[in-house]
């Protein structure tokens, strides 16, 4: 892997850096020679030094258009040709690859390792600099945990290269790779304040963060040998955060987005004007959106997946279910993330006022079908997506004017983590995996616990992994969760995603149908459950080869 060459570098460094501390500092350097400042002067004001440490969480991913929610069972694109269809049906290799982030994780781990270098020696007050090394290791950390659930093992690169270094490194183990993540986030654990707004590395998020690339360590498709200890070390992790009494489970899920709470660990802030996305347009019916609409339809098999709310699932006895009254008696998750045939929607296209509509899913409704020419910007599942939806918004367009924070990590995935992680390290689950889960499913307005003891290993694994799937959907944690778990091929390869149909009677009735929606199968092959490395890496340094398997 060949990296920028010096006298580049810093001129893209300095360059960087002056625009963040405008950005955050307006007026504080002079914008007729911004040329003045070289990135060794960076390093002798302390003010420019928060600049830089501003501009690495600048760097942190936030909201994703519409890829990751759309090419597993969670939800589908509207559009066809886009990214998510091509990545369902297998059209994607390591010349073009929309899950590849090597070289914007490579660009940010470079300027992490900057600072890293160059903080000791800097102005900075002893204590502030302790806290600063501990949030380049936490961001080093998920910069290399982002690039370790999609390739695998990979090039640990700890210091700042310089062109005297050999810049052809070749990939680490994937044990290694995770060892280091791990190293990385104890050390951020130990230099990391407790507490800190969420928009700031803590050492509970180290903590937390730490748990979930042990419990991706543990999992099958990254634990080829089976070590058992994996899964202890993950649960472990989790338990710390769990003890420390700084979280709780915020109980309005339809406000979990909207208003400051102690469930979020590590989030992305967004504030107008300076920095925004475009969710609440992005994922509404035509007559709500404002220049986009309809770019995630839940799925029927998502639909079908929510627990009643007595806790029992649509296929169970005794749940209550009817089909012929489909949404009536679901958990609040339901409530709080699919808006249906009947259910009410806020928006606007134009500003305020807020307008609320009923939503129309049938055949003939206006947020189907009911004009052909504009059929193609609704939703093609007979659902549409509300969960962190801001319905009081009224300035929102395409990618604009929505402020919602982007939750990275937060305290219920804190809770399935240790109850995954725990369950897999014992012969059957104890009380404490009966606790987190069924703290997780009061939430959601279940009142009736699952007895302790009354499930093996194997069937508490089966209900953990849907209360992932309903919990965390639309997080974009599913497509990464059934790689992990080496079912992507069984869940996906070969099927195609519903929806449902959804006819009006002349009594006022429904009749409920549900076809498949997607035009071709899915395909989910062996080789794809690790993305390959870019033949744009590969092309400069023969030292990343072999690619994974299947792609050489």
């Amino acid at each position: 892997m060949r990296l920028l060459q010096s006298k580049i570098f810093k001129f893209m460094f300095a360059a960087w850096t002056i625009f963040l501390f405008h950005s955050c500092k307006s007026g504080m350097l002079d914008p007729a020679n911004p040329g003045a400042i070289t990135s060794d002067d960076v390093w002798k004001d302390a003010k420019l030094i928060e600049a830089y440490v501003a501009g690495m969480y600048q760097d942190v991913p936030g909201w994703d258009y519409n890829l990751y929610n759309n090419i597993t069972d969670e939800a589908r694109s509207n559009y066809p040709g886009q990214a998510p269809n091509n990545v369902l049906v297998g059209e994607w290799d390591e010349t073009n690859c929309p899950m590849d982030n090597w070289a914007g994780s490579y660009q940010r781990i470079r300027r992490i390792n900057e600072l890293l270098a160059r903080i000791d020696g800097s102005p900075v007050a002893a204590d502030r600099k302790s806290s600063i090394k501990g949030e380049a290791y936490f961001l080093r950390a998920l910069h290399y945990f982002g690039l370790a659930k999609r390739y695998g093992g990979v090039p640990i690169i700890r210091q700042a290269q310089t062109l005297s270094d050999d810049l052809l490194v070749k990939r680490n183990s994937i044990k290694e790779t995770f060892d280091f993540i791990a190293e990385d986030l104890e050390n951020a654990y130990a230099m990391l304040p407790s507490d800190v707004s969420p928009s700031k590395a803590s050492k509970w998020a180290a903590k937390g963060l730490q748990a979930r690339a042990l419990l991706f360590a543990a999992s099958p498709l990254f634990n080829t040998s089976n070590d058992p200890t994996l899964w202890s070390k993950s649960a472990a992790a989790s338990k710390l955060v769990m003890e420390s009494g700084k979280f709780t489970l915020h109980q309005n899920l339809k406000t979990l987005w909207q208003v400051a709470n102690k469930e979020s660990l590590f989030e992305v802030q967004y504030k107008m004007p300076e920095k925004y996305h475009g969710l609440d347009a992005l994922v509404k019916p035509l007559r709500l959106a404002n220049a986009d609409a309809g770019q995630c339809s839940p799925t029927q098999e998502l639909v079908d997946a929510f627990p009643m709310a007595n806790g029992k699932r649509i296929t169970e006895a005794g749940s209550g279910y009817n089909a012929q009254n489909p949404y009536v008696g679901r958990d609040q998750r339901f409530y709080a993330a699919i808006a249906y045939n009947g259910s009410k929607m806020k928006g606007t296209t134009s500003g305020p006022p807020l307008q609320e509509i009923t939503i129309e899913t049938y055949k003939g409704g206006q947020d189907f079908d009911a004009n052909p020419a504009t059929k193609i910007y609704n939703t093609i599942t007979g659902y549409y997506r509300i969960k962190s939806v801001n319905q009081e918004n009224t300035l929102y367009s395409y990618g604009y004017g929505s402020t919602q924070p982007w939750i990275e990590l937060r305290y219920a995935e804190v809770l399935l983590n240790f109850a995954e992680a725990q369950n897999e390290a014992l012969s059957s689950p104890d009380a404490s995996v009966y606790t987190a889960i069924n703290t997780i499913r009061n939430r959601a307005g279940i009142s009736s616990n699952i007895p302790q003891g009354s499930l093996t290993k194997e069937q508490m694994r089966e209900l953990i992994r849907n209360e992932r799937y309903v919990e965390l959907c639309f997080e974009e944690k599913r497509y990464f969760d059934l790689r992990r778990w080496k079912v992507a091929g069984s869940v996906l390869n070969g099927k195609k995603g519903k929806g449902v149909f959804i006819t009006k009677n002349a009594d006022g009735t429904f009749t409920y149908q549900y076809l498949a929606i997607d035009p071709n199968p899915i395909v989910f092959t062996e080789k794809m459950y690790f993305i390959p490395v870019p033949f744009s890496e590969t092309s400069k340094n023969a030292n990343l080869l072999p690619n994974n398997p299947g792609w050489q």
